[in-house]
Formats: C-alpha cells, sequence, structure tokens
C-alpha cells in the first residue's frame, strides 16, 4: 500500500509546494537600509548577465573585493565544524548537494590542516589550500540574514503563553523525489523541490494541512510561548527556549508542512492593520487584538515543526540542513541546487552603506533560498542583538565566489547530486 502511495506521488501531490528547512527571512518593511554601495568592477563585473546555465570561473584572490580586509576566523570556525562531520563519511561520498565540489576526501588535507591554523593565520591558509571561482547563475541575486531567537517559554499554558510548539506530526510522510528524479532519469523531477511532506489518504499521499487545519494532539506539544514568538521561530527555523527556572532548550527545525511561506506580517501590511512590519510592532498588534491572533497566522499557510534539543555548546547556533551547528557570521544558507553543503564561498555585498564582503561556509537553506546560486541567507547568530542585526540586512546584487581545494579536478556535476539528508 505504500509502495503504491510513493510511486503516485508525484501526480498527487503539488510540486510547487516548496519542502524546505525553514521559511524565508522577514527584512523589515521589505527595503534595503542605506544606499548602494560602489564598488570597483572586475571581470567578469556585476552587471555581466546572469547566464541561463551556472558557471565558475577562475580568478586570483587579489581579484576579489575586500578578501584582504576580510575577518575570516568565523569561516574558519564553521568549516572545522564542516570537517568534523564529513570526517563522518567514506572519503569517496560525494559532498551533499550542489554541482561542484566532489568528493569528501578532495577535502580532507585543508581539513587536517585546519586543526594547526592560529588566530591570524586564517587567510595564509585558506589561500594556502584553496582557489577562487567566480559564480554566475540564474535566479535572483540577494543576500539576507536570520539568526537563532531566545524566547521565554512554559511547558503549560497560561494567559501570557497561549500558542503551542509543536513535533513533527506522526502521520507526516516524506517522498524524496530526487531519489525519483534519479531512478526514473527524469528532468522534471529533478527541477522539482527534492522532497515533499504530506500524509497518506486510502492509498495515496496528498499534501499536508495548511496552518489553519493543523490541530495538536495529546503528546505533541513541546511547550507554550507568545504567538509572535512562537512564529518567529517558525521562520527563522529554530530557536532557544528559555524556562522560569533559569534552563533553556532548543526547539530545533523538525520538518514543515510544505507550502510556500507567506509573511503574516506581510499581510497584515497589505491589509492595512501594521503600518511597520517589525516583530515589536507584530507583537504589539497580536496583544492588542487577541480576538484576530488566528486569523492573521493563518495568512501564512506555512506550519513549522519542531524536535526539543539539549543545549551542549551555547557558543554555537542551531544545526542547519548540512546537520553541523551553525556560526554566527560564519555560515550561510544556500540554495543547495548549486552550493554543496560545506561549500566555502566569499560574498561581496552591503550592509547599512557600507561594504559586506565575508568568507563563509555553506552550511543551511531554506524556502526562500532556493532560487539561485547567488541567494543567501547569512546566519547572523543568537538572541535580539543578533535579530537586530539580521532584520536590517538586505543587500541586492552581491557578487559571490567559492573556493574549491587546490589539484582541485572533479568536474563540474550537470545536475545537482544527490543529498543524503
Amino acid at each position: 500500500m505504500l509502495g503504491r502511495a510513493i510511486l503516485s506521488a508525484s501526480l498527487v501531490v503539488t510540486l510547487a509546494a516548496c519542502a524546505s528547512s525553514r521559511p524565508a527571512p522577514v527584512v523589515a518593511g521589505g527595503t534595503r537600509p542605506g544606499p548602494v554601495v560602489t564598488r570597483p568592477p572586475i571581470t567578469p563585473g556585476p552587471m555581466t548577465p546572469a547566464p541561463a546555465d551556472f558557471t565558475m570561473t577562475p580568478v586570483a584572490f587579489d581579484s576579489v573585493p575586500g578578501w584582504a580586509r576580510a575577518d575570516m576566523a568565523p569561516a574558519l570556525q564553521a568549516f572545522k565544524r564542516q570537517c568534523d562531520s564529513w570526517r563522518l563519511r567514506a572519503p569517496d561520498a560525494p559532498l551533499s548537494g550542489g554541482r561542484y565540489g566532489g568528493r569528501v576526501g578532495d577535502w580532507f588535507n585543508a581539513c587536517n590542516a585546519s586543526l594547526t591554523i592560529q588566530p591570524g593565520q586564517e587567510r595564509w591558509f585558506f589561500e594556502g589550500y584553496f582557489d577562487p571561482q567566480y559564480v554566475l547563475g540564474p535566479g535572483e541575486a540577494r543576500l539576507t540574514s536570520y539568526f537563532e531567537p531566545v524566547i521565554q517559554a512554559s511547558r503549560e499554558w497560561s494567559p501570557q503563553f497561549t500558542e503551542p510548539l509543536l513535533k513533527r506530526p506522526s502521520d507526516m510522510i516524506t517522498v524524496d523525489l530526487g531519489a525519483f528524479a534519479e531512478a526514473y532519469d527524469n528532468e522534471a523531477l529533478r527541477g522539482a523541490p527534492r522532497s515533499l511532506n504530506g500524509r497518506i489518504n486510502g492509498d495515496r499521499i496528498v499534501p499536508y494541512p495548511k496552518r489553519e487545519a493543523i490541530t495538536p494532539y495529546f503528546g505533541q506539544i513541546i511547550g507554550y510561548a507568545h504567538p509572535a514568538d512562537v512564529y518567529n521561530l517558525q521562520v527563522q527555523g529554530s530557536g532557544r527556549l528559555q524556562f522560569a527556572d533559569g534552563t533553556q532548550a532548543r526547539a530545533q527545525f523538525s520538518a514543515q508542512n510544505g507550502y510556500k511561506w507567506n509573511s503574516a506580517l506581510g499581510a497584515l501590511r497589505n491589509s492595512g492593520r501594521l503600518q511597520s512590519p517589525t516583530w515589536t510592532n507584530f507583537r504589539t498588534w497580536l496583544d492588542t487584538n487577541p480576538a484576530e491572533q488566528k486569523s492573521a497566522l493563518n495568512a501564512d499557510p506555512s506550519y513549522v515543526f519542531f524536535q526539543e534539543e539539549t543545549i551542549t555548546d551555547f557558543a554555537a547556533g542551531p544545526k542547519g540542513a548540512a546537520n553541523v551547528p551553525l556560526t554566527p557570521l560564519g555560515s550561510i544558507a544556500v540554495d543547495p541546487a548549486y552550493h554543496p553543503y560545506g561549500a566555502i564561498v566569499f560574498v561581496d555585498g552591503e550592509y547599512g552603506g557600507a561594504p559586506f564582503q565575508r568568507l563563509l561556509v555553506a552550511q543551511d537553506t531554506g524556502g526562500a533560498i532556493r532560487r539561485g546560486p547567488n541567494r543567501g541567507d547569512v546566519f547572523a547568530g543568537i538572541g535580539a542583538e543578533a535579530g537586530a542585526y539580521a532584520e536590517r540586512m538586505n543587500s541586492a546584487g552581491p557578487r559571490w565566489y567559492t573556493l574549491l581545494p587546490k589539484s582541485f579536478s572533479a568536474p563540474l556535476a550537470a545536475n545537482p547530486q544527490p543529498s543524503p539528508g
């Protein structure tokens, strides 16, 4: 019965329902702060039309804008965490996702060397073990940012904590369309989301219900928090729960119902009920309009489920899609159809009217990030200060570079490689 249901999934499940590790970030007002920074042109320059196909062009480090001034310590830390994950895999295993990157073993030489690098030697390390490539491709070119919220929560419902955080439902089924694309050699399936979440209805798999139709069952509730805080966690993908006794736990992303994210804040703004869609204003609006809380949240059909985890490293962020703890300003969410998890990328954008030029490691993805090789979401860190930083980032037209291990000879993949999860 289940096998037959899975075989018919591509006909029954709406392919446009985007499966992702988390929804898009919310940017206050939807506008970019500050003026566009004029940067010295290079070849290929920022005005070069994005080709229909993904391309990487070798360049020299001295042609990468801001390379000589960038702080690379966070990227090195993120890379070391990535190497810890790679060491658990076979050397001939392909990197997860992406159209380049070769095998895990291709990166081991650099991984081993990274363990000996002292503070101040980061740039020397990356220049000594990698070669830069300029990246172009289809889709959106933009940098945004996200963070890990810390919210007040309770194990029990109270007038202050009314919205539940839910575990992944027991009836949710994940269909790996990437596996079917390879099995059937089907190009249409290769262009679809790699996985879709649904549930069984008779002998078929149908889409999982929208937010408005999700009802908790006994044993599914992790805890309760303010509705604005729970929604913020769902937008960011994970967060920390601060309980009254002083303990903390992480609400880690577990699953999403599959529907395209639609900002509840943006819906209120578009209806004229919220002039400035910031998190503070959203919270105030919900508090002053208690009878409309549910309808306001239901404007977003997307729903994220969590799993509770013990926090062992309070300086590290949650695990991203690469199953590696995120590093503040060292990790970035990417489109895994182009960049493999663990790829080292340098982005040349702007933030607050100044250049934003950083080396980052691709360790996460998101619903609004799967839009091409030049779309990224920078992990800003943990807590309110990181949240304020993330809310202000919205850089259009960034230039991207990726670093490949020296003596790298693996060919550029024609299609995204299957991701083991």
